[in-house]
């Protein structure tokens, strides 16, 4: 979806990343992902979202994206991983206690 893409480009250059890096980022931030399965036909795509590995989505990053998405109406089912706090690794789910 061009909209979404769009959407992402702030969130990637304040990255200083891709926007598929972004998308990378957003799916491995939701508690119980542990991969995420992405296509390539070359290696130069490889490249553009390589980054997701080591990229930490910030709570504002992962609200911007939950808002572009419902804004958009692109896919059903939740926009936001659950409650999130932000680790020095990635974003993680806060404990059920915590909360």
């Amino acid at each position: 979806n061009i909209a979404l893409r769009d959407a992402l480009k702030p969130i990637a250059k304040r990255h200083n990343t891709t926007v598929s890096s972004v998308a990378v980022a957003w799916t491995l931030a939701w508690p119980g992902v542990t991969g995420a399965i992405v296509g390539a036909r070359s290696p130069a795509q490889v490249d553009g979202w390589i980054d997701a590995a080591t990229l930490t989505l910030t709570a504002a990053d992962l609200d911007e994206i939950a808002l572009a998405i419902e804004k958009i109406g692109v896919g059903a089912g939740p926009t936001r991983p659950a409650v999130m706090r932000e680790s020095k690794s990635r974003v993680e789910t806060e404990p059920a206690e915590a909360r």
